[in-house]
């Protein structure tokens, strides 16, 4: 970080590619950028170049345009314009120069050549966008250390054994695979017996997930017990060429092939690198770019291209250059492509390459992997099949008919979309619609819901908000924003969330009425919703999400591929309970702990106790029952009410910082003691070996000690979660919190006798514990809850500094760490890891916009389903993956199912998710049942709608279940439910189960079942 807020950038071009370069840079934070673009603005720029005003069109330059709202982005970055020749003075004041839509090959060699052989190279990044085809070329000179290729944190591994012998093999805890790669350099702490090994850096060579050698040992004394392997992360050195070199040779050693983001496009990479270099002649000698649809300069950027191909087949040194061995109609029609759109800027290209080129400039920084060194990647497959009217008319939306034609735009322009989201990915997809007039036009319009407002935290991310927008919808700024880009963006904004409870507004009208929807959500609750929406009603779904660096896009077409539900991701790995309630070895584990206690004491413990004080003898005697095969939760919910009800009625600022100091020391000293004496330093396991080894570390308690900082940060903000929760002012007198602390004295441990918990039994009890309960139980039914008084409830939010609770979670955290010799973290590390954030960073979802853009462009046009692509990219290392999409999954026979213990009938066979019975009502339940039995063979035996109510079970004790044959739907749930189906759904989305006659079960698609 320190590097990148000193960082000075320059910026060349400020058309598609280079206002989203700037805009993702100014966001990241460097310390300067510095933009030239004297070109005065011209209509067709206001389809790519989002600050641009129909008021700047001939009067502003590009850069003079943009430069306000740029500056606006970020308070803290120093944005000017240069408006004198670029030189190669002016270029020794930057770390990073980037040159976009610049096509004067022998001026770019020059200042490459410049940047690159002086004593500190200047980083010097070359892209460009030319139609549906754009490409990037980066060289950060002839040595570039880069510190770490992936961002990711260090791996560690606990040790169980090290080989004393030539080949040291270490094997590591059969809990977990330790996750090295060869050539990893580790580092040992902690190692028993082999002390030697401590401190010592090794590069590895793995035998499997739990061994890696790591050369000679035999010379150490013999492995004990212990021991952690930690991942160093060491710099690797990159030789790049220069841009003369790397046009004619670009492979090499260290970049043995070019990047093939597309891999239904095997060598397609090697075509457009050919190409360019053709085009670079054919600008050479014009002096412009090909015109657009010129046929004439089409077949002679081909024929430069050929002269190209021809020679690198005939280079000296072969390995080094790309080739295609057989330029046929395929390929030169690529080639013709790139001359005929040569002058088109669109965005949804330009935002692709502008998030992939502002990454790379920070890279300089030696943080993550660069390009190595080019990356080429074209949409072709977009475009029209049929002979279509490109006639521009000096309009923002020329450069899209150049490419798509007349009809198409007006289609775009004509669109109705749903948008689900106004955040980081939101505010990207306003901006693409925006631009591309998606929903500008008559007939067309953008609907767009989020319920949240704008947080101050949003603000280096969510590029369309500002400091005065904090506390804002997030929806209604974002759409305001988009019609100051577009006048004519027809945009709705709405403040909910789509959920059943919102269906009244999302309804079947609504949801019929889209063309296609977009998700731009964070969390996978949503998505699955408005996925399962869009299955029902036959909807295209563009689907997208960010990860910091990594980002993927799906594309639901209906019928054609999986929906976003049936493309699972992997579970995320889950801590085991015993780890976390007495085993930690991680900080991790600490801080999920200290999470977890915040949840069960701050958020569930008021809760509880205002249930409690609504009924005191009614409530104990609920959970008494409720938990009674869980004895340990019981008595943890008991203690839990009984200390915040003892407290309540005499609440105080005093008795606050008391209940606090008393917790203290029961987490980090009582607790502690308890398990050291059940299981002491030299206990062994069932096998007779030593328990305490491994990933298990022996803890010590800690005292209280009112000198220790972060003794008092937990006593602080304990006990000001304890006002909060007692409705008392804050406590903002931390010398106070001390002073009262300092003079308490809670009781004297006395060690139980009991059991811990171990393994998969994390309960610990004690011989006491029944008193325990039977005691609370007693006094807690026969109080009487004084009247008219609650406790304020918390919910965790992470991102409000003033609450304390993530200066809760952090005391807590590092004080258990403190306990068992674990390596404390920073209060910014807990709050990233107890708030699960990983930061939605400006360039990913920048271009994964650009991604999805692409293949909405693909669906206005009307392609097949075989043209359209997911995306998985990580720009760390860096990766580009698109793929087909894949198709739905069918169902089929089995002849065993886990579930119902038997074999299974799919109905029809190969039915998908996107199939549905569609039956018109009104019909009866018995005339349904009859269609099913002569259509299908199928005997109906249960109807349910959805989760809500069950229409008809043939196997329930109501005897009167058969009556309800005689009923319609809409009877069924009246009935069962005591109210009317509402009016304004159209559909019942029905869940059907049945047998065959000889009794065998069946699994069907959803009954769609129309009451209007």
């Amino acid at each position: 970080m320190g590097k990148l807020i000193s960082l000075r950038v320059f910026i060349q071009g400020l058309r598609g590619i280079g206002i989203e370069v700037a805009k993702n840079l100014i966001l990241a934070g460097p310390k300067q950028v510095v933009l030239q673009d004297s070109n005065k603005v011209e209509i067709r720029d206001l389809g790519c170049n989002f600050y641009l005003q129909e008021a700047d069109v001939g009067k502003a330059s590009r850069a003079e345009a943009s430069l306000r709202q740029l500056r606006d982005l970020n308070p803290y970055v120093k944005v000017e314009v240069h408006d004198a020749e670029v030189t190669e003075d002016f270029l020794s004041n930057f770390d990073v120069v980037v040159f976009t839509d610049s096509y004067d090959v022998d001026k770019l060699i020059k200042f490459n050549n410049f940047c690159r052989n002086r004593d500190k190279p200047i980083g010097f990044i070359y892209t460009g966008l030319l139609g549906l085809y754009g490409f990037t070329f980066v060289d950060f000179g002839p040595k570039f250390a880069c510190l770490d290729a992936t961002g990711e944190d260090p791996k560690s591994a606990i040790i169980s054994n090290i080989t004393c012998e030539a080949t040291g093999i270490v094997t590591t805890h059969e809990d977990k695979r330790h996750g090295f790669e060869d050539g990893d350099t580790i580092v040992f702490k902690e190692v028993k017996g082999m002390s030697e090994i401590n401190g010592q850096r090794y590069v590895i060579k793995v035998l499997s997930p739990f061994q890696f050698s790591i050369g000679d040992t035999s010379a150490f004394g013999k492995y004990l017990q212990d021991g952690i392997a930690e991942q160093i992360k060491v710099p690797t050195y990159i030789n790049f060429k220069s841009l003369e070199e790397s046009l004619a040779e670009p492979l090499c050693k260290s970049f043995p092939m070019f990047e093939n983001p597309d891999l239904d496009k095997w060598g397609r990479s090697e075509l457009l690198h050919v190409a360019l270099r053709g085009l670079l002649d054919f600008c050479r000698k014009k002096e412009r770019l090909p015109k657009l649809h010129c046929e004439t300069e089409a077949e002679e950027l081909v024929g430069l291209a050929t002269l190209v191909n021809a020679a690198a087949k005939e280079h000296p040194r072969p390995e080094n250059v790309v080739k295609v061995d057989d330029l046929d109609d395929s390929h030169r029609e690529v080639i013709k492509n790139i001359a005929r759109f040569a002058q088109a800027n669109l965005t949804p290209h330009a935002s692709f390459w502008g998030g992939i080129v502002a990454q790379e400039i920070v890279k300089i920084t030696g943080k993550y992997m660069p390009l190595r060194q080019w990356l080429h990647y074209d949409t072709f497959e977009s475009l029209p099949e049929e002979k279509v009217d490109r006639t521009t008319a000096g309009s923002r939306y020329d450069d899209y008919i150049s490419v798509y034609g007349v009809d198409i735009q007006e289609k775009l322009l004509s669109q109705k979309f749903f948008l689900v989201g106004a955040g980081a990915l939101g505010c990207e997809f306003i901006k693409s619609f925006a631009l591309m007039g998606l929903a500008c036009g008559k007939g067309g319009k953008l609907v767009v819901t989020d319920d949240d407002n704008i947080e101050i935290s949003n603000l280096n991310r969510q590029f369309l908000f500002r400091k005065e927008n904090v506390g804002s919808s997030k929806a209604k700024t974002a759409g305001e924003v988009g019609k100051r880009m577009n006048p004519h963006l027809n945009v709705e904004a709405l403040k909910l969330r789509v959920a059943p409870e919102n269906e009244e507004v999302f309804n079947d009208q609504f949801w019929d009425s889209l063309n296609g929807v977009t998700n731009a959500v964070d969390n996978v609750h949503a998505r699955k919703f408005v996925d399962s929406m869009c299955v029902f009603y036959s909807k295209h779904l563009f689907e997208s999400g960010t990860l910091g660096t990594k980002c993927n896009s799906q594309m639901v077409i209906p019928f054609h591929t999986q929906s976003y539900g049936e493309s699972e991701d992997p579970p995320e790995e889950n801590i085991p309970l015993c780890t976390l309630k007495n085993f930690p070895y991680q900080i991790e584990h600490t801080i999920q702990w200290g999470r977890d206690f915040f949840e069960g004491t701050f958020v569930e413990g008021p809760n509880a106790t205002n249930k409690y004080l609504e009924n005191p003898a009614g409530y104990i005697a609920s959970i008494s029952k409720e938990l009674k095969d869980s004895p340990g939760l019981l008595k943890a919910r008991l203690e839990t009410v009984n200390k915040i009800f003892n407290e309540f009625s005499k609440a105080s600022h005093e008795n606050c910082v008391a209940l606090a100091r008393d917790i203290f020391q029961e987490l980090f000293y009582n607790n502690i003691a308890q398990l050291v004496y059940n299981l002491p330093i030299d206990h062994k396991n069932e096998a007779g070996l030593a328990f305490w080894s491994g990933p298990k570390r022996f803890p010590g308690v800690i005292a209280f000690d009112v000198e220790d900082p972060i003794h008092v940060d937990f006593i602080f903000s304990t006990a000001n979660l304890f006002a909060y929760v007692f409705n008392l002012p804050p406590i903002k007198d931390r010398k106070f919190v001390a002073e009262v602390a300092g003079k308490l004295n809670p009781k004297k441990f006395e060690p139980k006798k009991g059991k811990i918990g171990e393994g998969g039994n994390t309960e610990n009890s004690f011989e006491d514990d029944d008193l325990i309960v039977k005691e609370l139980t007693e006094f807690l039914s026969k109080q009487e809850a004084p009247k008219g008084k609650n406790l304020q409830t918390i919910e965790f939010e992470k991102d409000d500094d003033t609450n304390f609770h993530i200066d809760f979670i952090a005391a807590v955290a590092n004080l258990r760490a403190r306990n068992y010799k674990i390596e404390e973290a920073s209060r910014h590390k807990v709050k990233m890891i107890a708030g699960k954030i990983i930061p939605a960073i400006a360039t990913t979802t920048a271009m994964v916009v650009g991604a999805v853009c692409f293949e909405i462009l693909k669906f206005i046009v009307g392609k097949k389903p075989t043209d359209f692509r997911n995306s998985f990219a990580n720009l760390a290392i860096p990766l580009w993956l698109f793929s087909e999409p894949l198709p739905p999954n069918k169902k089929k026979d089995k002849e065993y199912d886990e579930v119902l213990m038997g074999p299974i009938k799919a109905i029809p066979s190969g039915w998908t998710v996107w199939d549905r019975e569609v039956i018109q009502g009104p019909k009866t339940l018995g005339e349904i049942f009859e269609h099913y039995k002569t259509k299908y063979g199928v005997n109906l035996s249960i109807v349910n709608l959805g989760n809500k109510c069950c229409l008809y079970n043939k196997f329930s004790s109501n005897k009167a279940m058969g009556d309800r044959l005689k009923l319609t739907p809409l009877e069924c749930v009246k009935l069962e439910t005591g109210t009317d189906y509402p009016a304004y759904k159209k559909f019942m989305d029905l869940d059907i189960a049945g047998e065959t006659d000889d009794m065998t079960d069946c699994v069907m698609p959803h009954l769609k079942y129309i009451v209007q």
